[in-house]
Protein backbone atom coordinates (compact mmCIF):
# COMPACT_ATOMS: atom_id res chain seq x y z
CA UNK A 1 0.00 0.00 0.00
CA UNK A 2 2.97 2.33 0.51
CA UNK A 3 3.48 2.63 -3.27
CA UNK A 4 -0.17 3.64 -3.62
CA UNK A 5 0.23 6.24 -0.88
CA UNK A 6 3.18 7.86 -2.59
CA UNK A 7 1.33 7.97 -5.91
CA UNK A 8 0.69 11.55 -7.01
CA UNK A 9 -2.16 10.90 -9.44
CA UNK A 10 -3.79 14.18 -10.38
CA UNK A 11 -7.60 14.00 -10.34
CA UNK A 12 -7.84 17.76 -9.96
CA UNK A 13 -10.48 19.53 -12.03
CA UNK A 14 -10.67 23.16 -10.90
CA UNK A 15 -13.76 23.90 -13.00
CA UNK A 16 -15.82 21.08 -11.47
CA UNK A 17 -14.57 21.90 -7.97
CA UNK A 18 -15.45 25.54 -8.45
CA UNK A 19 -18.97 24.64 -9.59
CA UNK A 20 -19.38 22.38 -6.55
CA UNK A 21 -18.09 24.96 -4.08
CA UNK A 22 -15.96 22.45 -2.16
CA UNK A 23 -18.72 20.29 -0.62
CA UNK A 24 -16.19 17.62 0.37
CA UNK A 25 -13.86 20.21 1.88
CA UNK A 26 -16.72 21.76 3.83
CA UNK A 27 -17.57 18.44 5.47
CA UNK A 28 -14.09 17.48 6.71
CA UNK A 29 -10.43 17.91 5.73
CA UNK A 30 -8.64 14.98 4.19
CA UNK A 31 -6.23 12.78 6.09
CA UNK A 32 -2.49 13.18 5.58
CA UNK A 33 -0.08 10.31 5.31
CA UNK A 34 3.39 10.22 6.86
CA UNK A 35 4.91 10.48 3.38
CA UNK A 36 3.14 13.83 2.90
CA UNK A 37 5.55 15.44 5.38
CA UNK A 38 9.03 14.30 4.41
CA UNK A 39 11.98 13.76 6.74
CA UNK A 40 12.78 14.13 9.56
CA UNK A 41 9.16 13.21 10.16
CA UNK A 42 8.80 14.37 13.77
CA UNK A 43 10.29 17.77 12.94
CA UNK A 44 8.16 18.20 9.82
CA UNK A 45 4.97 17.34 11.72
CA UNK A 46 5.96 19.75 14.51
CA UNK A 47 6.46 22.52 11.95
CA UNK A 48 3.04 21.82 10.42
CA UNK A 49 1.29 21.73 13.80
CA UNK A 50 2.98 24.96 14.94
CA UNK A 51 1.41 26.80 11.97
CA UNK A 52 -2.07 26.06 13.31
CA UNK A 53 -3.00 24.77 9.86
CA UNK A 54 -2.82 21.10 10.89
CA UNK A 55 -4.34 19.14 13.74
CA UNK A 56 -4.03 15.76 15.38
CA UNK A 57 -7.17 13.68 14.97
CA UNK A 58 -7.75 10.08 15.92
CA UNK A 59 -9.62 6.88 15.32
CA UNK A 60 -11.25 5.56 18.48
CA UNK A 61 -9.55 2.23 19.10
CA UNK A 62 -7.01 0.41 16.98
CA UNK A 63 -7.35 1.35 13.30
CA UNK A 64 -6.05 -2.07 12.25
CA UNK A 65 -8.91 -4.40 11.38
CA UNK A 66 -7.40 -7.39 13.19
CA UNK A 67 -5.96 -5.71 16.33
CA UNK A 68 -7.27 -4.23 19.54
CA UNK A 69 -4.04 -3.01 21.10
CA UNK A 70 -4.51 0.76 20.89
CA UNK A 71 -7.07 2.88 22.74
CA UNK A 72 -6.90 5.37 19.86
CA UNK A 73 -4.89 5.77 16.67
CA UNK A 74 -3.56 9.29 16.03
CA UNK A 75 -3.24 10.83 12.57
CA UNK A 76 -2.60 14.27 11.08
CA UNK A 77 -5.01 16.28 8.94
CA UNK A 78 -5.56 19.93 8.08
CA UNK A 79 -7.24 21.94 10.83
CA UNK A 80 -10.86 22.99 10.53
CA UNK A 81 -11.87 26.64 10.49
CA UNK A 82 -13.68 26.26 13.81
CA UNK A 83 -11.25 23.70 15.20
CA UNK A 84 -10.62 22.89 18.82
CA UNK A 85 -6.86 23.28 18.78
CA UNK A 86 -3.94 20.99 18.09
CA UNK A 87 -5.80 17.87 19.26
CA UNK A 88 -9.11 17.98 17.43
CA UNK A 89 -11.23 14.86 17.06
CA UNK A 90 -14.09 16.74 15.38
CA UNK A 91 -16.59 14.87 13.27
CA UNK A 92 -16.82 17.50 10.60
CA UNK A 93 -15.84 21.02 9.80
CA UNK A 94 -14.59 23.09 6.91
CA UNK A 95 -10.96 22.62 5.91
CA UNK A 96 -8.76 25.57 6.78
CA UNK A 97 -7.30 25.56 3.26
CA UNK A 98 -10.66 26.02 1.50
CA UNK A 99 -11.38 29.47 0.07
CA UNK A 100 -14.03 30.83 -2.27
CA UNK A 101 -11.70 30.07 -5.17
CA UNK A 102 -10.74 26.55 -4.03
CA UNK A 103 -7.85 25.03 -2.13
CA UNK A 104 -4.91 27.25 -1.24
CA UNK A 105 -2.55 24.25 -1.50
CA UNK A 106 -1.07 23.14 -4.79
CA UNK A 107 -2.28 19.68 -5.79
CA UNK A 108 0.91 17.79 -4.83
CA UNK A 109 1.06 19.58 -1.44
CA UNK A 110 -2.44 18.46 -0.42
CA UNK A 111 -3.04 15.59 1.99
CA UNK A 112 -3.16 12.14 0.45
CA UNK A 113 -6.91 11.71 0.77
CA UNK A 114 -7.52 15.11 -0.87
CA UNK A 115 -5.36 14.11 -3.83
CA UNK A 116 -7.42 10.94 -4.17
CA UNK A 117 -10.71 12.80 -4.76
CA UNK A 118 -11.93 12.85 -8.34
CA UNK A 119 -14.59 15.48 -9.05
CA UNK A 120 -17.56 14.11 -11.00
CA UNK A 121 -19.97 16.47 -12.77
CA UNK A 122 -23.29 16.78 -10.91
CA UNK A 123 -22.29 14.04 -8.44
CA UNK A 124 -20.30 13.50 -5.28
CA UNK A 125 -16.56 13.14 -5.80
CA UNK A 126 -15.27 9.64 -6.42
CA UNK A 127 -12.74 8.61 -3.81
CA UNK A 128 -9.78 6.51 -4.96
CA UNK A 129 -8.10 6.14 -1.55
CA UNK A 130 -8.03 3.24 0.85
CA UNK A 131 -10.75 4.47 3.20
CA UNK A 132 -10.49 6.41 6.44
CA UNK A 133 -9.70 3.50 8.73
CA UNK A 134 -7.02 2.08 6.42
CA UNK A 135 -5.46 5.49 5.94
CA UNK A 136 -5.32 6.16 9.66
CA UNK A 137 -3.82 2.70 10.21
CA UNK A 138 -0.81 3.86 8.15
CA UNK A 139 0.04 6.15 11.07
CA UNK A 140 0.37 3.32 13.63
CA UNK A 141 4.18 3.08 13.45
CA UNK A 142 4.35 6.86 14.04
CA UNK A 143 2.20 7.32 17.15
CA UNK A 144 5.18 8.40 19.28
CA UNK A 145 6.39 10.74 16.51
CA UNK A 146 3.00 12.49 16.51
CA UNK A 147 3.00 12.96 20.28
CA UNK A 148 6.61 14.14 20.31
CA UNK A 149 5.84 16.56 17.46
CA UNK A 150 2.91 17.96 19.44
CA UNK A 151 5.22 18.63 22.41
CA UNK A 152 7.76 20.37 20.14
CA UNK A 153 5.02 22.47 18.50
CA UNK A 154 3.56 23.45 21.90
CA UNK A 155 7.00 24.59 23.09
CA UNK A 156 7.49 26.63 19.92
CA UNK A 157 4.08 28.21 20.24
CA UNK A 158 4.82 29.04 23.87
CA UNK A 159 8.11 30.68 22.85
CA UNK A 160 6.28 32.88 20.32
CA UNK A 161 3.74 33.95 22.95
CA UNK A 162 6.48 34.96 25.40
CA UNK A 163 8.70 36.70 22.85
Amino acid sequence: MVAELLQKVNYENKELCSDCGGKCCKRMPGICQPEDFGQPLTEKIAEALATGNYAIDWWEGDARHDKEELERTFCIRPATKNGRGMFDPSWGGECIFLTETGCTLEHDDRPYSCRMLEPIKDETCKYHGGGKQNEIAQWIPYQNDILEASDIAKRRLGEHEEG
